[in-house]
């Protein structure tokens, strides 16, 4: 830690306060120096650029640190500069993915770093459009993430009636509402309902899935450690679409995230659950129920290797996957990602870098 102190030392300069109308703003707080009376109208100034630097300033570190990736000489150092006692390795990650998905091109004047953050998984063009909404009905970040959510949902229900045909294998990774899915106060990324419009257990067990299982299927499903055993929870959902649980693997994804409960998550179950009799077509290799791939930085991804692996075993469709992010070259994919929707056939819109857990 020493070391690490010496090297931010020798390439951050040391933090001066600011002396504005009268007042210091210092790395603690602020002060009127003594003797210095300031106007009410020096007050008034001071506020306002304290606010503006508030509302604001997410978008300095977020574009500071997107130029810093353009810079490939300053690898070694930019590690020392973007001190993780100051910002963490996930808000860094946060702050780059905001800058690259809403450029300043796409940004409004007058709309907070936090409503730009709520809309950078969205097309640019929506970006744009939720971002002049927001400014016009003066909506708090939670009420534009409210709106966002309330449409998407819309478009739930007109997806459903496009899923049509009968399922023998059916993938998915639902997208969980956790009870700590609200804002940070800075509004950065991190916690799944910034990434995708979330949704309750009810709103999972209604989904037509069982409609559209044959009468012998089987079921991948995806379920965060904190929702294993959530009553109501997934083995209700598992339920509603006609399946029962039978067994699971664990997806060690080394890299994890920190949970409540001084316990750093780094693990997410598979759930296999069964219609009527859905043997593997093919039993052999068997592999181990635990399974190490490292995680990318794309939220809430799972593994290519977790499908390649179910097509192995179960050799014949039709496969189905629900709440995916990508096409798939033999199956019918219903996601939540908008460049879906641009592409002809649109799917369900329900669930990118990491679900919390």
């Amino acid at each position: 830690m020493a070391k690490k102190k010496t090297a931010i030392a020798k390439l951050s300069p040391k933090f001066e306060p600011i002396e504005l109308n009268g007042f210091r703003l210092t790395s603690t707080g602020v002060i009127v120096p003594a003797g210095v009376r300031p106007s009410l109208g020096q007050y008034q100034g001071t506020f306002d650029f304290v606010t503006r630097v508030h509302k604001f300033s997410g978008f300095w570190l977020a574009d500071l640190i997107a130029y810093a990736d353009t810079r490939p000489e300053w690898k070694k150092e930019i590690d020392h500069i973007i001190d993780a006692e100051v910002l963490d390795e996930d808000s860094v990650r946060q702050y780059r993915y905001v800058a690259k998905n809403v450029p300043p091109e796409n940004r409004v004047e007058g709309v907070a770093y936090g409503h730009h953050a709520a809309v950078a998984s969205l097309p640019a063009d929506e970006q744009t459009a939720w971002l002049e909404k927001s400014k016009d009905k003066g909506w708090t970040q939670r009420e534009l993430k409210e709106h966002i959510r309330a449409a998407a949902r819309v478009k739930v229900v007109d997806g459903q009636a496009k899923l049509q045909g009968m399922y023998r294998i059916i993938y998915a990774d639902p997208p969980w509402k956790y009870g700590d899915s609200g804002a940070t106060a800075d509004g950065s990324l991190g916690k799944a309902a910034r990434h995708y419009p979330s949704m309750t257990i009810e709103e999972l067990c209604r989904l037509p899935v069982q409609a559209h299982a044959m009468p012998d299927a089987i079921l991948f499903m995806w379920v965060t450690a904190p929702m294993l055993l959530e009553n109501p929870g997934p083995r209700e959902v598992i339920e509603a679409w006609g399946f029962k649980p039978k067994t699971g693997r664990v997806w060690d994804k080394v890299r994890g995230m920190h949970g409540h409960y001084a316990t750093h998550i780094v693990h997410e179950h598979l759930i296999i659950a069964t219609r009527g009799s859905c043997l593997p077509d093919v039993p052999t290799p068997e592999d181990k129920s635990v399974f190490t791939e490292r995680r990318s930085n794309t939220h809430s991804e799972k593994p290519d290797s977790v499908r390649a692996w179910i097509e192995e075993h179960w050799t014949r469709g039709p496969y189905l996957e629900l709440f995916g992010r990508k096409k798939i070259k033999g199956w019918e994919v219903f996601g939540n990602d908008a460049r879906l929707w641009t592409e002809g056939k649109p799917p369900i819109e329900v669930p990118d870098d990491d679900v919390p857990f």
